[in-house]
């Protein structure tokens, strides 16, 4: 049977943590849909400054700030002022560009949209962009999100998202095969919480205890399970995009991320490796980005490419204020995009 649109599982305020957004916001009006049934109607949002404060969520406990060379703010103070002084240039153009990008983020969705991220090679940032996706569907969202570390080796998706304890991908299926799963809160009692509504389970982080590949039965089963209860399941699938690990994973997937590094080499083995899924998987739309290394550093933001990052290089847990402000709009549109690109599936 078809997957019937809903009228959105139940939306939220967008993630107010950019200073950025928090100045578009203030004269931004808009409605969303109330509740997460088929049916349901919609009523206009209350300003933000009339919302009540999110309760603060276990695990995500705010430090005070400590400069750190792994926790650095994606922009130098310099790139900072830049931005500020483009975008009053340009009479906000650059804020309004993230409110578009987030409206994106918010549409209403069918149920349960699988993601799939594929790397073109190893070391493309694979991982880095399945964590963008799933902390901003959850920060802009507010509803249920899970990221799963599906690659065929180990990974470190859940230091990545920050996660609040290990989850083994292992012992969540084995609990869907064994136990009845009938609650959102039985769907999430073995993974780990990410905050904002973005759970996660993954691969050990030393590869002699890495877990076999999925097979497409086992995955079929898990995936099928978390659409029931989550908006969106992000799977980072690794850097082997033709394997048959990937299939396995592209034969549930209602859209495919493909992330590759840059450069004119890489730019054809990205051409050559969407062709093939293309081929295999004529239903699966294709999202592709390209992430630059500070070798490609380059100021100014291009349409499918995700600019040097210094938050994101420093390899350490994903905190969306640290983002500098023009990834913080890329990534932004690159989920967007990926989602609409779900939703057509």
């Amino acid at each position: 049977m078809a997957e019937q649109p809903r009228s959105g599982f139940p939306l939220g305020q967008p993630g107010t943590d950019s200073p950025v957004l928090q100045t578009a916001l203030r004269t931004r009006t808009r409605t969303t849909p109330v509740g997460g049934f088929p049916g349901m109607g919609t009523a206009a949002s209350p300003p933000p400054s009339s919302r009540p404060a999110a309760a603060p969520t276990a695990g995500l406990a705010t430090a005070p700030h400590k400069k750190s060379p792994s926790k650095k703010s994606g922009d130098t103070w310099w790139e900072r002022v830049r931005f500020e002084v483009t975008d009053a240039v340009t009479s906000g153009a650059l804020s309004e560009r993230l409110i578009r990008a987030s409206s994106a983020v918010e549409a209403p969705i069918t149920t349960g949209r699988r993601i799939v991220v594929l790397g073109t090679a190893g070391g493309a940032a694979t991982t880095t962009v399945a964590s963008l996706l799933a902390k901003l569907m959850g920060s802009i969202r507010q509803e249920p999100v899970m990221a799963v570390d599906a690659t065929d080796h180990s990974g470190n998706l859940l230091r990545c998202l920050g996660a609040s304890q290990a989850a083994p991908l292992t012992t969540l299926m084995r609990q869907f095969r064994t136990q009845p799963v009938r609650t959102l809160p039985d769907a999430v009692k073995n993974a780990a919480s990410c905050g904002n509504q973005v759970f996660a389970a993954g691969r050990p982080d030393v590869p002699a205890f890495a877990d076999a590949p999925l097979g497409l039965q086992e995955w079929t089963d898990v995936s099928s399970t978390l659409s029931r209860f989550m908006a969106v399941t992000i799977v980072d699938g690794g850097a082997s995009p033709l394997s048959r690990h990937a299939a396995a994973l592209l034969e549930t997937a209602h859209a495919v991320v493909l992330v590759s590094p840059p450069g004119s080499v890489e730019a054809a083995k990205l051409a050559s490796i969407q062709g093939s899924l293309a081929e295999t998987f004529p239903d699966v739309h294709q999202v592709p980005v390209v992430v630059r290394s500070r070798q490609n550093h380059e100021a100014a933001s291009s349409d499918g490419v995700l600019s040097y990052d210094r938050h994101l290089a420093s390899s350490s847990g994903l905190q969306l204020r640290k983002l500098g402000s023009r990834t913080r709009i890329a990534a932004t549109e690159l989920t967007g995009k990926a989602l609409m690109a779900a939703n057509r599936a």
